[in-house]
This record gives C-alpha cells, structure tokens and sequence, in this order.
C-alpha cells in the first residue's frame, strides 16, 4: 500500500468539489418549501394585518438568532429594517403587533468557522424573495408601503450576484462549506419554531411541529 502524502501546510485549501450556492441550497430545500406555504403572507387573501404578523415573526426571529449567538452586520441590518417597518405598520393600523417568545439557546452551529456565510445565505435569499412578494401583495396591503420587501428595489438582483461572488470566495473548503449549510439549517429551524409560537388565524397554514 502507498503511504498517504503528508500535506503541506502552507498549500492553499482544497477547493471544494461542489458549488457552495448548490450545497446551501441543497441543505435547506425541504425546510424552505415549508416555509414558502405556511407564513402569514402565504394564506389566501392576505391583507395588512398579515404582513404586520409576518414581521413580527421575522423580527422575533432575527432577535432569536442574535440571542442564540449569532452575529453579523446583516443580522443587525435586518432587525433594524424590521424595527422600522413594524413601526410604520402599528402605526398605520392603529393596532399592536403580535409578540414571538422562544427560549433562546446558545447554538454552536451559529457560531462555527463559515456559519456566518449560511445565515447570510437565508437573509440575502429573503431580501430576493422579498422582491417577487412585493410585486404580488403591493395592492393588498394599502395603507402599508412595503418598504421592508421592496429592501433594495430595482438594485435587489446585483446585490443577490455581488452575494454569491463572495460567497464562492469565503467558502474555499469543505468544513467551512459543511458549518455554513449547517447554520442555514439552524436558522431555518429556529424560524418553524417562531412560527409555531406565533398564533394562527382563520385560514393561515400551520406547520408540522419539528423534532
């Protein structure tokens, strides 16, 4: 048998042998389908007040992430954004919105060597969802200016092609490929468990509990 070569250990890492795009995509195809189906603003005939409990769902989300041990600029980008449109939201509607409460955990999925690419990978997928939903619910959500979906506007698909470049470029191998697939599960999964704490209303979809 032929000895195994030591490796070097100034060689660059091993470039991995599928596209980090596809390996994201691949790891949370299945919980986005669930997703896709069963939020606030999925239901038939979805108005105002179902826009305001989705982002109420989402920003009891981000906050969760954040407590579980996520960081990053983008996380706070995003609590920021859903900060404001809430208010905008209560405001304009004369009404509360609902409050998401799950007990957070520290997660060390969220905080591995690369998971910082695959929460990127959900938010920046969300912003670019967010574009197709714009378009589709704008005329059923008057008075609400939809200012969190349309996030970038017209600037919305560069940005999501600006992503995946550096995306490419910081997944150069497979452990870090592996944690950034594995946080974009995670957050995935926290987002089913704030749904299942967000109470449903006539004709909105509830999703199978997990675990």
């Amino acid at each position: 048998m032929t000895p195994a070569p030591i490796a070097d250990p100034s060689s660059p890492p091993t470039a991995p042998a599928i596209d980090p795009l596809q390996r994201l995509r691949a790891a949370t195809s299945a919980l986005h389908a669930r997703l896709d189906t069963g939020l606030p603003i999925a239901r038939e005939g979805a108005g105002p007040d179902d826009y305001m409990r989705h982002l109420a769902l989402l920003r009891g989300w981000v906050g969760l992430l954040q407590q579980s041990g996520a960081a990053s600029r983008r996380l706070d980008d995003e609590r920021d954004a859903l900060d404001a449109e809430l208010a905008d939201c209560q405001r304009l509607l004369g009404q509360p919105a609902p409050r998401v409460e799950v007990r957070a955990v520290p997660d060390a999925a969220l905080t591995a060597d690369g998971a910082d690419w695959g929460l990127a990978y959900v938010l920046e997928g969300s912003r670019l969802g967010g574009q197709v939903l714009h378009k589709r619910l704008a005329p059923a959500m008057v008075p609400l200016p939809l200012t969190y979906l349309r996030g970038a506007g017209a600037g919305t698909g560069p940005r999501w092609k600006q992503f995946v470049a550096e995306l490419k470029e910081a997944l150069t191998n497979e452990a870090r490929m592996d944690a950034a697939a594995a946080a974009a599960r995670h957050a995935f999964e926290l987002l089913l468990r704030c749904h299942e704490a967000l109470p449903t209303v006539q004709g909105e979809s509830a999703f199978r509990p997990l675990g």
